[in-house]
């Protein structure tokens, strides 16, 4: 071996490989099918918010967030979800639930024995680990 070879594994964007070639790097890629490429770009979508929650400025964060959107669309895509579609289920959750104006933190709740409402928590103790 002439060098080193990195690992990347990891779904990328259309002309970075040859973008990558043109800078001398050997690049060992393929076309992903339906399962494989929702599977990546949902590892790609964590990826991206990670980036976005790492972003130490506005033209950063700006960045991290047109990286996010690019990910989402290709994802409604895949699953033939239109940008319509999308809107108005977000728009229906927000007359529901609310948006996020009000900035309202939810440090922890209570629920006692038996109470249904404790079930959606009980059945997530990685989210919502329980306190003492």
């Amino acid at each position: 071996m002439a060098g080193y070879r990195f690992k990347v594994a990891k779904l990328i964007r259309d002309n970075l490989p040859a973008m990558m070639r043109d800078l001398g790097l050997k690049v060992f890629e393929w076309r992903l099918e339906d399962h494989d490429f929702d599977l990546a770009l949902r590892a790609k979508l964590l990826e991206e918010a990670a980036e976005a929650h790492a972003a130490a400025t506005r033209d950063d964060l700006a960045e991290e967030l047109a990286d996010l959107q690019e990910v989402i669309h290709a994802l409604a895509a895949l699953h033939d979800l239109t940008p319509e579609h999308i809107d108005a289920v977000r728009l229906e959750k927000r007359r529901e639930r609310g948006g996020f104006d009000g900035r309202i933190f939810n440090a922890a709740v209570e629920a006692d024995h038996g109470l249904p409402a404790a079930a959606y928590y009980l059945a997530r103790p990685d989210q919502y680990p329980q306190e003492t």
